[in-house]
C-alpha cells in the first residue's frame, strides 16, 4: 500500500544535556532529591505557584532550587504539542473506541508506545489520555474519545494503553474521573447516580486501570456527582483514589475545571491547570491561610503530590524534561505500519452476504467509490482530540493504491453531508505550503506590524493559548490570508464562524460579515463560537483568489446575550464548498454504480458531529446521506458500505447492502486500512465495543441524557449498554462484541484451573475456515439468584489469538478473579461475591449463544475492599 513520503522532522531531537531553558537550569539533582526535603525548603510563594500550571501546558519550574517545569499534552490519540494555533504535525491513532475495537491489548500496547513516542517529540513527559470514561449513549459529544460501553473491557483497555505510555517513558493522565458522561453543561452538571452504579459501571474502568498500570496523574472531570464538582469531593478524590484504592499520584484539575481554592485543595486536587492560576492565586491562597480555612500542611500535600509526579517523569524521561522543549515531526516508518495496522484491525465486518467481499474474489474490473467521507481527511474527532497530521490517506487514496492492475476506480460525491462548510482546500500560505497565514496586530490601521505570525496547516485557528503576552489584556486584531484555487466552476459558497467579530474579503470583495451583525451561538471553539454567516463567490477552476480575513477578539453582539460564560477561546474558521445541486449529485452517483461491479460508498460522520462540548441529537448519518445508500444499493447489489463514524449511527438501508464495514476514525491511515479490509489483505477480526441500536429510544439513556435543571439521571442504573437490551429484550442493529471474519473459528477443549476466588478458564480456538485471520473470544459470566438484581450476564474478560493459518489452532487463557465476580454492596460500602452456583461461558457476542458452559460455585461471604 503506497503512503505519502515520510515528512522531513522539522528540527532534530536534541540528546544532549542542555545548559538551560526556560524550564530548568540544566542541574539535574532533582532527580535524586528527598521531595519532603525539598518541600522543606521552599518558601511559602513558591509553594503557591506549584499549586497551579505556569502556562497551559507546563507545570512551575523553580529555578532555585533546581526543580525543572514538565510539559504536558493533549490527546487520546495523537500528541499535539503546546499549541492549538501552531500546531506540530504529528501521527494520529485510530480513535479510542476504534482501539477497543480490535479486543487486543497487545495492539493498544503498542499503540501506547507509538504515542510515547510523538509524546516525547513534542517535548513533553505526560500525555492527558486515556479517557476512560463509560459510553452510556453512543450521542455522548466524547463517545468517540472513550473505549466503550463495558466497564470491564474499557480496564483493558486502558490498561493496555498506559502501559505501552509509561514503560516508553511518558506518564498517562488518566480522564475523565468520574461520571463524566455528556457534554450538555458539563461544568454544571451533576451526574445522579447510585453507589452501585457508580462503583460497579463508571469507576470500575478505573479502578482496573489503577491496579494494573498505575498511571502516574488521573484528571478530575468537570461535572458534579451527585451535586458535588469531582474536583471539590474530597470523598472521590483522597477518599477512594487515595486512602481506599492506596494510589499515590497527582490528581490533575481538567482544563478551567477547577471551582474553589480552600475546597478543592483539602479534596486532594493537586493541581489547577491551566496555569496561570485562577483561583489558586498568591491572594486567595494567602487569605485561606491567614483565615484558617487552609493550613501549611494542606499545602504541603498537594505541592508533594505535584513535586513527585514531576520527579517520576524527569527519571523516566530525563533527555525530554532537560531537553530544549523544541517540538519536532518524528515521522517514523515502523510507525506508520503500526497505523495501517491499527486501523485494519479495528475495522469490524458488520455485514457480508453474497461473498460481497473481499473484493479479491474476483469478477471486478471497476469499482465505484461513492459518497462524501471519501475525500474527506479529517480522521479524528473534535475538540482535544484535533490534530495536525503528518499525513492522511483518504478512503478514495487507499482503494486506487490497493486495487489489482487493471482495475479501474471512479469516483462520485452523491450528496454533500457537511454540518459546516469544510476548511477551504486548495489554499495556500505565503511560503507556498498547505494552509492560512494568520497575522496578529495592536490595530488594523494602515501600516501596522504584526506582532505575531502563525502559519496555520488550516483556514482555522484557535487561539486560546496562543495570544502573545503583549497583547493581554487588550483588544486586539488578526488577519488570515492566503491564496485560493478554485477546483470547480460556478457558485462557490464561504462562511465564517468566529469567537470575536471577523469580516472575510475575497479579492478585496467583503463576502461574510461577522463583525457588524447580531451573532447566534453556535458549537465551534469549545462552545464559545458563533453560528455559521454565509456568502457565495462565482468563481473559475484553476483561477487563483486573495483570502482575506478582518478579525477582533472584541466579543461581538450575541442574539440574547453571552450565556457562554467567561469568554476562554479567540479564533476564526474559515469554511467553503462549491454549491452542489443535489439531486444532480445523487443522480450521477446512481449512475455509476449501475455501470461497476461494486461500489465502494463512504459514509459517515466528523469533528463537526463528534466533539467535545457538544452531543448528538439523534443517531441519524447527516443530510440525504441515507437517501444515497438505499439509491445506490438499488441500482447495484454489491455495494459496500464503509462507515467513518467515532461512534454507532442508524442504519436504515442495513438490509438493502451487500456489505458493511465500521471503520471508525482510522488516523492517518484510515484509508490504506479499510482497503486491506476491502480487498482481503487483512482478515477482518474488530468486535463492536459498544452496542448499536436500531433507534435512538432503545439506548438505555434515552430521555435522561441532558442536563434538566441541573442535573442528569441516571435511571438505567446497571443496565448500560449491552445489560439494557438484555434487561429489556430489546433486539439491536449490532450486538457488543459482534464482528465477522472472511474465515470461521470453533472453541474446544474449556480446562479450569481454580484457586479459591481465581479462575483461569484455558481453551483452544481453532480456524476452520479458508483464509488465515485472527479472533478475540470472549468470556460471560452469571451470577447466581440473589436478593438483589444483578445483569442477565456480563462480560468477564477476553483471549486474542495470533494469526491462525487455516486449520491451525492456538490454545488461550482468560482469566478471572474476585473482581470480575463482585458487585457493590450499598450496605456495607464493600465489594461482595454473591454465594451459589455461578456460570461462565463463551459466546459470539453480548447477546448471542452460550458455548463450553462451566458451572461453580461460591461459598460463604468473600467481601473486601481497595484493589
Amino acid at each position: 500500500m503506497a503512503v505519502p513520503p515520510l515528512s522531513p522532522p522539522l528540527s532534530s531531537p536534541s540528546l544532549t544535556k542542555v545548559t538551560s531553558s526556560p524550564w530548568h537550569n540544566g542541574d539535574r539533582s532533582f532527580l535524586d532529591a528527598d521531595i519532603p526535603d525539598l518541600v522543606s525548603q521552599l518558601s511559602r510563594q513558591e509553594k503557591i505557584k506549584l499549586l497551579a500550571g505556569a502556562d497551559w501546558w507546563h507545570t512551575h519550574p523553580v529555578p532555585r532550587l533546581n526543580i525543572p517545569g514538565v510539559k504536558v499534552s493533549d490527546g487520546p490519540n495523537g500528541a499535539r504539542g503546546a499549541s492549538f494555533a501552531e500546531q506540530t504535525a504529528g501521527m494520529c491513532i485510530p480513535n479510542e473506541t476504534a482501539l477497543a475495537a480490535t479486543f487486543a491489548p497487545k495492539l493498544v500496547h503498542a499503540a501506547g508506545g507509538l504515542l510515547s513516542r510523538e509524546t516525547k517529540d513534542r517535548g513533553a513527559v505526560a500525555l492527558l489520555a486515556p479517557t476512560t470514561n463509560i459510553q452510556r449513549s453512543p450521542l455522548g459529544g466524547r463517545s468517540f474519545e472513550s473505549f466503550t460501553e463495558d466497564p470491564i473491557l474499557s480496564g483493558i483497555m486502558a490498561t493496555a494503553y498506559i502501559n505501552g505510555l509509561q514503560e516508553n517513558g511518558v506518564a498517562a493522565v488518566l480522564k475523565h474521573w468520574v461520571a463524566n458522561d455528556i457534554e450538555h453543561e458539563r461544568t454544571a452538571v451533576s451526574s445522579e447516580v447510585s453507589e452501585r452504579a457508580l462503583r460497579e459501571v463508571y469507576m470500575r474502568p478505573f479502578q482496573i486501570a489503577v491496579a494494573e498500570a498505575n498511571p502516574l496523574s488521573i484528571m478530575s472531570s468537570y461535572n458534579r456527582v451527585n451535586g458535588v464538582h469531582v474536583g471539590d469531593s474530597k470523598e472521590l478524590l483522597d477518599g477512594v483514589l487515595h486512602k481506599e484504592w492506596g494510589w499515590d499520584g497527582m490528581i490533575m484539575s481538567d482544563w478551567f475545571g477547577t471551582y474553589s481554592v480552600d475546597t478543592a485543595i483539602l479534596a486532594g486536587q493537586d493541581i489547577e491547570m491551566p496555569g496561570t492560576a485562577k483561583w489558586r492565586t498568591p491572594f486567595l491562597v494567602e487569605h485561606c491561610l491567614a483565615s484558617r480555612k487552609l493550613h501549611e500542611r494542606d499545602i504541603d500535600a498537594r505541592v508533594t503530590n505535584v513535586l513527585k509526579f514531576a520527579q517520576r517523569v524527569a527519571r523516566l524521561s530525563p533527555e525530554t524534561v532537560y531537553g530544549d522543549d523544541i517540538e519536532v515531526t518524528g515521522d517514523r516508518p515502523d510507525d506508520r505500519v503500526l497505523l495501517q495496522e491499527l486501523g485494519a484491525r479495528a475495522c469490524v465486518l458488520l455485514k457480508n452476504e453474497r461473498q460481497a467481499l473481499p473484493l479479491s474474489n474476483g469478477g471486478v474490473k471497476r469499482i465505484a467509490v461513492i459518497g462524501p467521507r471519501a475525500l474527506d481527511k479529517t480522521v479524528f474527532g473534535g475538540g482535544s482530540a484535533q490534530l495536525n497530521v503528518t499525513y492522511v490517506v483518504t478512503v478514495l487514496d487507499g482503494i486506487r493504491a490497493a486495487a489489482p492492475e487493471g482495475v479501474e476506480v471512479q469516483y462520485a460525491l452523491g450528496t454533500p453531508s457537511h454540518k459546516m462548510l469544510p476548511y477551504l482546500d486548495g489554499i495556500l500560505r505565503d511560503d507556498g505550503q498547505p494552509g492560512a497565514d494568520m497575522r496578529l496586530y495592536t490595530s488594523l490601521a494602515p501600516g501596522s506590524s504584526a506582532v505575531h505570525h502563525y502559519r496555520r496547516e488550516a483556514s482555522h485557528v484557535l487561539l486560546n493559548d496562543g495570544v502573545p503576552a503583549v497583547l493581554d489584556g487588550q483588544d486586539w486584531y488578526g488577519i488570515m490570508s492566503g491564496t485560493w484555487t478554485a477546483s470547480t466552476t460556478g457558485l462557490f459558497q464561504f462562511s465564517i464562524s468566529v469567537c470575536g467579530r471577523a469580516k472575510l474579503f475575497v479579492d478585496g470583495k467583503l463576502v461574510v460579515d461577522s463583525w457588524n451583525v447580531l451573532q447566534y451561538p453556535g458549537e465551534t471553539f469549545f462552545g464559545q463560537g458563533t453560528l455559521e454567516e454565509f456568502g457565495t463567490v462565482d468563481v473559475v477552476a484553476g483561477q487563483e483568489y486573495k483570502i482575506h480575513c478582518e478579525y477582533s477578539n472584541i466579543p461581538g453582539v450575541m442574539s440574547g446575550g453571552n450565556e457562554t460564560g467567561q469568554i476562554l477561546n479567540f479564533g476564526v474558521r474559515i469554511g467553503g464548498f462549491p454549491v452542489v445541486d443535489p439531486d444532480a449529485a445523487m443522480a450521477e452517483a446512481v449512475e455509476l454504480a449501475k455501470n461497476v461491479d461494486a461500489v465502494v460508498l463512504a459514509v459517515g460522520l466528523n469533528p463537526d458531529f463528534e466533539s467535545e462540548s457538544y452531543d448528538r441529537p439523534d443517531l441519524s448519518l447527516p443530510m440525504r446521506t441515507n437517501e444515497l445508500v438505499a439509491k445506490v444499493a438499488a441500482a447495484n447489489p454489491r455495494t459496500i458500505v464503509a462507515v467513518q463514524t467515532g461512534s454507532c449511527v442508524s442504519m436504515p438501508w442495513v438490509d438493502d447492502v451487500a456489505a458493511i464495514v465500521q471503520a471508525w476514525y482510522g488516523g492517518n491511515a484510515a484509508g490504506a486500512a479499510l482497503a486491506d479490509v476491502i480487498f482481503g489483505k487483512v482478515n477482518p477480526s474488530g468486535r463492536l465495543p459498544l452496542t448499536f441500536p436500531v433507534r435512538e429510544e432503545d439506548i438505555a439513556a434515552h430521555g435522561n441524557f441532558c442536563s434538566a435543571n441541573g442535573k442528569v439521571l441516571y435511571t438505567e442504573d446497571l443496565a448500560v449498554g449491552y445489560k439494557w437490551f438484555l434487561e429489556r429484550k430489546i433486539t439491536p442493529l449490532f450486538a457488543f462484541g459482534h464482528g465477522l471474519s472472511y474465515s470461521s473459528f470453533k472453541y474446544s477443549a474449556m480446562d479450569v484451573k481454580r484457586d479459591g476466588l481465581n479462575l483461569d478458564f484455558t481453551f483452544t480456538i481453532t480456524n476452520t475456515g479458508g483464509v488465515a485471520g485472527t479472533t478475540s473470544a470472549q468470556l460471560y459470566l452469571s451470577s447466581p439468584p440473589a436478593p438483589i438484581a444483578h445483569p442477565v450476564r456480563h462480560l468477564g474478560g477476553i483471549a486474542t489469538t495470533d494469526m491462525l493459518a487455516p486449520g491451525a489452532s492456538q490454545q488461550v487463557t482468560v482469566k478471572i478473579t474476585r473482581r470480575e465476580l463482585s458487585h457493590w454492596d450499598d450496605l456495607f460500602h464493600c465489594w461482595s461475591v454473591e454465594s451459589g452456583s455461578w456460570k461462565a461461558f463463551l459466546s459470539d457476542n453480548a447477546l448471542a449463544d452460550e458455548q463450553l458452559v462451566y458451572e461453580f460455585e461460591v461459598k460463604g461471604r468473600n467481601e473486601w475492599n481497595g484493589l
